[in-house]
């Protein structure tokens, strides 16, 4: 590929957008968004799945001007959080900062003739043809999208896209992007368009502490190092190798190449000559013979390198991390609370069933109590097809501090918050019982019936069960929720009671669900 005569610096370009502290936003660079860290109060970013991926990027460039990307000689995790949250008083160290983009500056361009970021120079020799620019904007209707949703008549005649845009949108197809049949590649004898597996965080909700600054944000997304740290612990950028791409993916070796070097695809990017827009770009595979189909089976693969920001489903036999928990849309955050501030392997009972606590929140209990108090939680959502091009919904939202209520921290908060989501799920199984009785539903009914409920009851759960935690009154859930409960039944019965044969079967139904408890006097 030949460079530009301009290329996208990602270092010193503007292209990642930020809200610093004063209030005023305005866009940065990945060198910027670093050095000023401690004055930024946080990213905003068009596309929710972009927080997903860009804060993977940052906590590994924070791991390394820290130093905290390896146990030092004879250091304990004990030590290391110690070391991790001495930094919480300072800002990042400025010629750590400065040393590290000038030993990279090179592969955290665009558009490089050798290591173009997150790319392979090598597509454009070994694709017979380019994959067409309209495909790489995520959710752009490609291939069989109906011609009234999209304003381009095919993928290679789409508008070229600026290059911030285009850094963005691969940074995204490099976490997110799906798998399948892609361009057609031929390498060292092996050629192929299919079977391409998909991004490693496709249809996953992450969980990730925010604080009142990038500065704390950054330290908090840091989990200590399993081993004394390898040297090939490599991001993708800072690799002077390329990977064999008729190979299974390299299993990470320490926490920067868990969180920036497990790219699947391969991608290279065609610049203008200006250096100004991406025109065109390649994506196919970049890894073969993968040791596991995700989402298949559940209980069959044991995850060696879970994701810290990642809630995992449990090996049947073994209870150890198996599949990423696949990200659901409509199911609203506070109803998982209760395993991501309590860990449930401290319970026997719960330990083999639930899903595992994100690694990153169980260091967060290790945070000084001054920071945990800011802390936010931010969900990052990707409801997609694992073995499919489809992207039903990404989402993101915000708690308000919550990460200091955690079994560790505040024993008492944590068990009102588990309690409160418990009433939730009880109430929701006894309306689902009596909506049943009331429709006289089958079994092949079921699917329809929770349909209605996630309609008319989770939504009104959640408002009040945020409303309380807000005001502090979270021992008034169990009234709250069997309240809303029977709210929802009147609702979605509203239409048969006036059958007056099915009245006698509807007021049986309603007798099911529990009667809130009397409200104390005040």
């Amino acid at each position: 590929m030949n460079a530009p005569a301009d290329d996208f610096d990602l270092a010193h370009g503007v292209w990642i957008d930020c809200r610093y502290r004063d209030g005023t936003t305005r866009r940065t660079g990945l060198y910027e968004a670093v050095s000023d860290a401690s004055s930024i109060a946080d990213l905003t970013l068009p596309y929710p799945i972009a927080y997903g991926a860009l804060y993977r990027i940052a906590a590994a460039i924070a791991y390394r001007v820290t130093g905290l990307d390896r146990l030092r000689p004879g250091e304990t995790a004990t030590d290391w959080y110690r070391r991790r949250n001495a930094h919480f008083a300072t800002g990042f160290d400025q010629r750590a900062v400065d040393r590290y983009f000038r030993k990279h500056a090179a592969h955290l361009r665009l558009y490089h003739r050798h290591r173009p970021f997150l790319q392979d120079p090598r597509l454009a020799e070994e694709c017979p043809r380019t994959s067409g620019i309209g495909k790489l904007v995520i959710g752009r209707p490609v291939g069989n999208a109906r011609p009234w949703f999209s304003d381009t008549s095919s993928q290679h005649h789409a508008a070229p896209v600026p290059s911030d845009e285009a850094a963005l949108q691969s940074l995204m197809w490099a976490y997110y992007g799906s798998g399948g049949a892609l361009s057609t590649r031929s390498h060292q004898g092996v050629s192929a368009h299919a079977g391409c597996m998909a991004a490693v965080l496709r249809g996953t909700v992450g969980y990730h502490p925010i604080g009142p600054d990038l500065h704390t944000t950054l330290l908090a997304h840091l989990t200590p190092p399993g081993v004394d740290g390898h040297q090939d612990d490599l991001a993708s950028w800072e690799n002077p190798a390329q990977a064999d791409p008729t190979r299974p993916p390299p299993s990470p070796t320490g926490p920067v190449s868990l969180l920036a070097a497990r790219t699947r695809h391969a991608i290279l990017l065609v610049p203008s000559t200006d250096g100004r827009f991406a025109t065109d770009w390649y994506v196919t595979w970049g890894a073969r013979n993968a040791p596991h189909k995700p989402g298949r089976d559940a209980g069959g693969h044991v995850e060696p390198f879970p994701d810290p920001f990642l809630s995992y489903q449990r090996s049947r036999e073994s209870g150890a991390p198996s599949s990423a928990v696949k990200a659901d849309g409509g199911r609203q955050l506070f109803r998982d609370l209760d395993v991501l501030l309590n860990d449930p392997a401290t319970e026997p009972q719960r330990a083999r069933r639930a899903p595992t606590r994100p690694q990153v929140l169980a260091s967060c209990d290790q945070i000084p109590d001054e920071v945990a108090d800011t802390l936010r939680l931010r969900v990052v959502g990707a409801e997609q097809d694992r073995e499919k091009s489809n992207d039903h919904q990404w989402w993101t939202t915000t708690t308000p501090p919550l990460l200091t209520h955690t079994a560790a921290r505040d024993p008492e908060g944590a068990q009102r918050i588990s309690e409160a989501v418990h009433e939730a799920d009880l109430a929701e199984r006894h309306l689902d019982n009596a909506l049943a009785a009331a429709f006289e539903d089958r079994s092949a009914d079921t699917r329809a019936r929770k349909a209605r409920i996630a309609l008319r009851f989770w939504p009104v759960a959640d408002a009040i069960f945020w409303n309380l935690y807000g005001t502090g009154r979270l021992d008034d859930a169990t009234r709250r929720m069997r309240v809303a409960a029977l709210d929802a039944f009147d609702q979605l019965t509203a239409d048969l009671v006036r059958n007056p044969s099915a009245g006698e079967r509807i007021a049986r139904a309603r007798a099911r669900l529990p009667l809130p408890p009397r409200k104390a006097a005040s």
